[in-house]
């Protein structure tokens, strides 16, 4: 009796072992997500591109290396966004990576080398995949 209940407890063990390992092994392609809002500031909203705008929103690691990116074109503010799997560039991403949000809108098309005349903004704090109500506010003009 006792050996059976040894085996049960090393399988339990190993159920919990192999859930928490699934837990912390982060958000593979399909689970990864992270929405919210861009708006711009008053000040600039004269400055707006009048057509063939492209907006990037980028999502960082610590390291400055982007992991994701997701696309709008000529957005009407204020823009709900949603980066979803689509959007990856890095295919498995730890679930509890702190990730930085920018923004960057322009007339040429071009994410990540920005010209005079670039509008930029980003999100002030960290966020982590999962999260709905990030919010960034486009506040500056390269």
């Amino acid at each position: 009796m006792a050996g059976h209940q040894n085996q049960r407890s090393a399988i339990a063990r190993g159920l919990i072992l192999a859930a928490s390992a699934l837990a912390l092994a982060g958000c593979g392609r399909s689970e990864f997500f992270l929405s919210g809002t861009v708006t711009i500031a008053s000040a600039l909203q004269k400055r707006l591109p009048a057509n063939n705008a492209v907006m990037f929103i980028v999502a960082k690691n610590d390291g400055d290396v982007p992991v994701a990116v997701h696309r709008i074109v000529n957005p009407q503010f204020p823009v709900r966004f949603s980066i979803e799997p689509a959007d990856l560039i890095v295919p498995e991403l730890p679930a509890n990576t702190p990730l930085r949000i920018e923004v960057e809108m322009n007339s040429h098309g071009t994410v990540g080398k920005p010209v005079r005349g670039d509008l930029k903004g980003a999100q002030p704090a960290p966020v982590y995949p999962g999260e709905n109500r990030i919010h960034v506010v486009v506040d500056r003009q390269v």
